[in-house]
Protein backbone atom coordinates (compact mmCIF):
# COMPACT_ATOMS: atom_id res chain seq x y z
CA UNK A 1 0.00 0.00 0.00
CA UNK A 2 1.07 3.39 -0.71
CA UNK A 3 0.09 6.44 0.83
CA UNK A 4 0.47 10.26 0.06
CA UNK A 5 -0.72 13.49 -1.73
CA UNK A 6 -2.71 12.29 -4.87
CA UNK A 7 -1.60 14.93 -7.88
CA UNK A 8 -3.29 15.01 -11.33
CA UNK A 9 -0.58 16.35 -13.74
CA UNK A 10 -1.13 15.98 -17.76
CA UNK A 11 -4.06 13.56 -17.07
CA UNK A 12 -1.33 11.74 -14.95
CA UNK A 13 -2.00 10.18 -11.85
CA UNK A 14 0.92 10.61 -8.99
CA UNK A 15 1.07 10.26 -5.19
CA UNK A 16 3.60 12.62 -3.44
CA UNK A 17 4.97 10.71 -0.27
CA UNK A 18 6.42 12.04 2.88
CA UNK A 19 7.26 11.07 6.17
CA UNK A 20 9.98 9.24 7.79
CA UNK A 21 12.80 7.69 5.69
CA UNK A 22 12.13 9.81 2.95
CA UNK A 23 13.94 13.03 1.93
CA UNK A 24 13.09 16.08 3.43
CA UNK A 25 11.17 17.27 0.33
CA UNK A 26 9.74 13.60 -0.38
CA UNK A 27 9.18 11.42 -2.95
CA UNK A 28 7.09 10.94 -5.86
CA UNK A 29 5.27 7.66 -7.09
CA UNK A 30 4.03 7.41 -10.63
CA UNK A 31 2.78 7.90 -13.52
CA UNK A 32 0.12 4.92 -11.75
CA UNK A 33 -1.46 2.92 -14.28
CA UNK A 34 -5.11 1.78 -13.84
CA UNK A 35 -3.80 -1.60 -14.21
CA UNK A 36 -1.51 -0.85 -11.26
CA UNK A 37 -4.29 0.07 -8.77
CA UNK A 38 -6.15 -2.90 -6.82
CA UNK A 39 -8.15 -0.15 -4.67
CA UNK A 40 -8.09 3.29 -3.97
CA UNK A 41 -9.00 4.82 -0.41
CA UNK A 42 -9.53 8.55 0.80
CA UNK A 43 -8.05 9.35 3.62
CA UNK A 44 -8.86 13.16 3.44
CA UNK A 45 -9.78 15.05 1.42
CA UNK A 46 -8.71 18.48 0.18
CA UNK A 47 -10.97 20.48 1.91
CA UNK A 48 -10.08 18.81 4.88
CA UNK A 49 -6.34 18.76 4.28
CA UNK A 50 -6.68 22.33 3.85
CA UNK A 51 -8.98 23.21 7.28
CA UNK A 52 -5.85 20.92 9.16
CA UNK A 53 -3.42 23.58 7.80
CA UNK A 54 -5.42 26.47 8.75
CA UNK A 55 -5.48 24.72 11.89
CA UNK A 56 -1.45 23.87 12.16
CA UNK A 57 -1.39 28.01 11.36
CA UNK A 58 -3.86 29.31 13.00
CA UNK A 59 -4.72 27.11 15.84
CA UNK A 60 -8.13 26.33 17.38
CA UNK A 61 -10.38 28.74 16.05
CA UNK A 62 -11.39 31.73 19.07
CA UNK A 63 -15.37 30.56 20.01
CA UNK A 64 -17.57 32.88 18.61
CA UNK A 65 -19.84 32.91 15.53
CA UNK A 66 -18.81 34.58 11.98
CA UNK A 67 -18.74 37.98 11.46
CA UNK A 68 -21.50 39.47 9.32
CA UNK A 69 -22.76 43.29 10.43
CA UNK A 70 -20.44 46.15 11.02
CA UNK A 71 -20.40 45.56 15.06
CA UNK A 72 -19.97 41.76 14.65
CA UNK A 73 -16.36 42.76 12.58
CA UNK A 74 -15.91 45.01 15.52
CA UNK A 75 -16.53 42.65 18.33
CA UNK A 76 -15.00 39.94 16.82
CA UNK A 77 -11.51 42.16 15.96
CA UNK A 78 -11.94 43.01 19.24
CA UNK A 79 -12.23 39.56 21.17
CA UNK A 80 -9.44 37.84 18.96
CA UNK A 81 -6.85 41.18 19.98
CA UNK A 82 -8.23 40.41 23.39
CA UNK A 83 -7.22 36.91 22.83
CA UNK A 84 -3.63 37.77 21.79
CA UNK A 85 -2.87 40.18 24.65
CA UNK A 86 -4.28 37.59 26.82
CA UNK A 87 -1.21 34.94 25.71
CA UNK A 88 2.31 35.27 27.82
CA UNK A 89 5.19 36.05 25.95
CA UNK A 90 6.50 32.65 26.51
CA UNK A 91 3.87 31.09 24.54
CA UNK A 92 5.17 33.01 21.52
CA UNK A 93 3.89 29.93 19.38
CA UNK A 94 -0.30 30.45 20.22
CA UNK A 95 0.45 33.83 20.03
CA UNK A 96 1.25 34.11 16.69
CA UNK A 97 -1.24 31.47 15.30
CA UNK A 98 -3.85 34.02 17.49
CA UNK A 99 -2.66 36.79 15.51
CA UNK A 100 -3.19 34.90 12.54
CA UNK A 101 -6.70 34.82 13.15
CA UNK A 102 -7.48 38.35 13.84
CA UNK A 103 -5.39 38.93 10.72
CA UNK A 104 -7.28 36.84 8.30
CA UNK A 105 -10.59 38.55 9.68
CA UNK A 106 -9.17 42.29 9.85
CA UNK A 107 -8.36 41.28 5.94
CA UNK A 108 -11.95 40.44 5.03
CA UNK A 109 -13.24 44.48 5.99
CA UNK A 110 -9.60 45.64 4.26
CA UNK A 111 -8.23 46.92 7.76
CA UNK A 112 -5.38 48.71 7.25
CA UNK A 113 -2.34 47.18 9.46
CA UNK A 114 -2.18 50.84 11.21
CA UNK A 115 -5.88 50.13 12.42
CA UNK A 116 -4.89 46.82 13.05
CA UNK A 117 -1.93 47.95 15.46
CA UNK A 118 -4.01 50.52 17.27
CA UNK A 119 -6.56 47.18 17.98
CA UNK A 120 -3.52 45.07 19.14
CA UNK A 121 -2.74 47.61 21.43
CA UNK A 122 -5.87 48.83 23.07
CA UNK A 123 -6.45 45.62 23.80
CA UNK A 124 -3.23 45.20 25.91
CA UNK A 125 -4.34 48.38 27.98
CA UNK A 126 -7.57 46.91 28.98
CA UNK A 127 -5.63 44.89 30.49
CA UNK A 128 -3.93 47.36 32.80
CA UNK A 129 -6.58 50.04 32.53
CA UNK A 130 -10.25 51.09 32.76
CA UNK A 131 -9.89 54.32 31.34
CA UNK A 132 -10.04 54.75 27.23
CA UNK A 133 -6.75 54.83 25.98
CA UNK A 134 -5.13 58.06 24.02
CA UNK A 135 -2.87 58.17 21.35
CA UNK A 136 0.00 58.78 24.38
CA UNK A 137 -0.96 55.74 25.81
CA UNK A 138 -0.28 53.48 23.04
CA UNK A 139 2.02 55.25 21.04
CA UNK A 140 5.23 56.36 21.82
CA UNK A 141 4.15 60.07 21.11
CA UNK A 142 1.25 62.02 21.34
CA UNK A 143 1.42 61.96 17.34
CA UNK A 144 1.74 59.06 14.94
CA UNK A 145 2.00 58.23 10.91
CA UNK A 146 -1.43 57.38 9.87
CA UNK A 147 0.25 54.73 7.79
CA UNK A 148 2.16 53.32 11.04
CA UNK A 149 -0.89 53.91 13.96
CA UNK A 150 -4.34 55.14 13.67
CA UNK A 151 -7.51 54.79 15.83
CA UNK A 152 -10.30 53.21 13.08
CA UNK A 153 -13.49 54.48 12.18
CA UNK A 154 -16.98 52.64 13.10
CA UNK A 155 -17.57 52.61 9.29
CA UNK A 156 -14.12 51.08 9.19
CA UNK A 157 -15.61 47.77 10.26
CA UNK A 158 -18.15 47.84 7.79
CA UNK A 159 -18.05 45.09 5.47
CA UNK A 160 -19.58 47.55 2.35
CA UNK A 161 -16.42 49.12 0.74
CA UNK A 162 -18.58 51.90 -0.56
CA UNK A 163 -19.29 52.48 3.24
CA UNK A 164 -15.81 52.01 4.27
CA UNK A 165 -14.10 54.50 1.86
CA UNK A 166 -16.85 57.32 2.51
CA UNK A 167 -15.07 59.94 3.58
CA UNK A 168 -16.00 61.87 7.15
CA UNK A 169 -15.64 65.74 7.21
CA UNK A 170 -14.17 67.32 10.18
CA UNK A 171 -16.21 69.34 12.81
CA UNK A 172 -17.61 72.63 11.31
CA UNK A 173 -15.46 74.52 13.62
CA UNK A 174 -12.10 72.98 12.54
CA UNK A 175 -13.40 73.99 8.68
CA UNK A 176 -13.48 77.22 10.14
CA UNK A 177 -10.46 77.82 11.79
CA UNK A 178 -7.93 79.04 8.96
CA UNK A 179 -5.03 77.38 10.77
CA UNK A 180 -6.90 73.85 11.39
CA UNK A 181 -4.51 71.01 9.86
CA UNK A 182 -6.36 70.50 6.32
CA UNK A 183 -6.47 74.53 6.40
CA UNK A 184 -2.57 74.92 6.63
CA UNK A 185 -1.43 72.48 4.23
CA UNK A 186 -3.95 74.18 2.30
CA UNK A 187 -2.57 77.59 2.71
CA UNK A 188 0.79 76.16 2.16
CA UNK A 189 0.50 74.04 -1.25
CA UNK A 190 -1.64 77.46 -2.51
CA UNK A 191 1.57 79.11 -2.40
CA UNK A 192 3.42 76.93 -4.29
CA UNK A 193 5.24 75.00 -1.39
CA UNK A 194 5.62 71.59 -1.32
CA UNK A 195 4.05 70.02 2.30
CA UNK A 196 2.53 67.04 3.60
CA UNK A 197 0.95 65.45 6.50
CA UNK A 198 3.46 63.30 8.53
CA UNK A 199 1.87 63.12 11.60
CA UNK A 200 -1.24 63.33 13.13
CA UNK A 201 -3.16 63.33 16.89
CA UNK A 202 -6.29 61.88 17.88
CA UNK A 203 -8.60 62.71 17.07
CA UNK A 204 -6.66 63.94 13.51
CA UNK A 205 -7.52 67.65 13.50
CA UNK A 206 -6.41 67.73 17.47
CA UNK A 207 -2.73 68.15 16.34
CA UNK A 208 -0.97 67.61 13.94
CA UNK A 209 3.03 68.13 11.72
CA UNK A 210 3.01 69.32 8.32
CA UNK A 211 6.89 68.73 6.36
CA UNK A 212 7.76 71.73 4.28
CA UNK A 213 10.41 71.42 1.75
CA UNK A 214 13.24 74.14 1.37
CA UNK A 215 14.31 74.49 -2.63
CA UNK A 216 17.69 74.24 -1.08
CA UNK A 217 20.22 71.11 -1.86
CA UNK A 218 20.34 68.24 0.77
CA UNK A 219 18.25 68.07 3.35
CA UNK A 220 16.46 71.48 4.25
CA UNK A 221 12.84 71.44 5.79
CA UNK A 222 11.14 72.27 8.64
CA UNK A 223 8.42 70.75 10.50
CA UNK A 224 4.96 72.68 11.26
CA UNK A 225 3.49 71.16 14.84
CA UNK A 226 0.08 72.46 15.22
CA UNK A 227 -1.98 71.92 18.64
CA UNK A 228 -5.54 73.05 18.70
CA UNK A 229 -6.55 74.66 21.72
CA UNK A 230 -10.64 76.28 22.43
CA UNK A 231 -11.46 76.24 18.41
CA UNK A 232 -7.75 77.96 17.17
CA UNK A 233 -4.70 75.90 16.07
CA UNK A 234 -1.35 77.65 17.00
CA UNK A 235 1.78 76.36 14.95
CA UNK A 236 5.30 76.65 15.40
CA UNK A 237 8.66 76.09 13.14
CA UNK A 238 10.97 73.57 14.05
CA UNK A 239 13.95 73.21 12.04
CA UNK A 240 14.25 69.65 10.53
CA UNK A 241 17.70 69.32 9.74
CA UNK A 242 21.27 68.54 12.30
CA UNK A 243 22.80 70.68 13.45
CA UNK A 244 26.33 70.13 12.22
CA UNK A 245 28.09 73.08 10.49
CA UNK A 246 26.83 71.78 6.64
CA UNK A 247 23.09 71.79 8.60
CA UNK A 248 23.22 74.63 10.14
CA UNK A 249 24.55 76.35 6.62
CA UNK A 250 21.30 74.72 4.59
CA UNK A 251 19.28 76.44 7.42
CA UNK A 252 20.66 79.78 6.55
CA UNK A 253 20.43 79.72 2.85
CA UNK A 254 16.40 78.16 3.66
CA UNK A 255 15.65 81.32 5.68
CA UNK A 256 16.78 83.12 3.04
CA UNK A 257 14.27 81.57 0.51
CA UNK A 258 11.36 83.06 -0.58
CA UNK A 259 9.62 79.57 0.33
CA UNK A 260 10.75 80.53 3.76
CA UNK A 261 9.15 84.01 3.99
CA UNK A 262 5.92 82.20 1.85
CA UNK A 263 5.79 79.96 4.58
CA UNK A 264 6.18 82.37 7.44
CA UNK A 265 3.25 84.26 5.97
CA UNK A 266 1.29 81.14 5.67
CA UNK A 267 1.55 80.22 9.44
CA UNK A 268 0.32 83.64 10.40
CA UNK A 269 -2.36 84.37 8.14
CA UNK A 270 -3.50 80.40 7.81
CA UNK A 271 -6.20 79.65 4.81
CA UNK A 272 -7.26 82.81 3.07
CA UNK A 273 -10.87 81.22 2.26
CA UNK A 274 -12.44 78.41 4.20
CA UNK A 275 -15.77 76.42 3.33
CA UNK A 276 -17.70 75.88 6.91
CA UNK A 277 -20.70 74.97 5.05
CA UNK A 278 -20.15 71.66 2.54
CA UNK A 279 -22.51 72.39 0.66
CA UNK A 280 -21.82 75.59 -0.37
CA UNK A 281 -19.04 77.10 -3.06
CA UNK A 282 -15.90 79.15 -2.53
CA UNK A 283 -16.38 83.02 -3.18
CA UNK A 284 -15.65 83.17 -7.10
CA UNK A 285 -12.16 84.33 -7.94
CA UNK A 286 -11.12 86.37 -11.16
CA UNK A 287 -10.34 83.13 -13.22
CA UNK A 288 -13.43 81.35 -11.77
CA UNK A 289 -15.50 84.29 -13.41
CA UNK A 290 -13.93 83.71 -16.80
CA UNK A 291 -14.33 80.30 -17.03
CA UNK A 292 -17.62 80.03 -15.09
CA UNK A 293 -16.36 77.73 -12.23
CA UNK A 294 -17.63 78.14 -8.39
CA UNK A 295 -21.44 77.90 -9.18
CA UNK A 296 -23.50 75.56 -7.52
Amino acid sequence: MIEGIYNPIARQHFLHRTGPGLPLIGEVEGPLLAADVIAVEVVMTRAEIREHARELLRGPRVPGREPVTRDDFEHRLQTLARAVAAVPEAEWQMQIRLKRQFEACAERIALSPSKQAWLLAEAKWARRSNAPPTMADLWVDPVANPSCFARPRPQDFDPDPAKRRRRVPPPPAVRADPHSIQNMLAALTGRGLKARITRLGDPAHARGHIQVDMPVKGRARFVLIGEASDGITEWRAVWDGNDSKAGLKRRRQSEATDAYHLMVTAMREGRPQVQTDLFAAFPESPKDRKTGKGEL
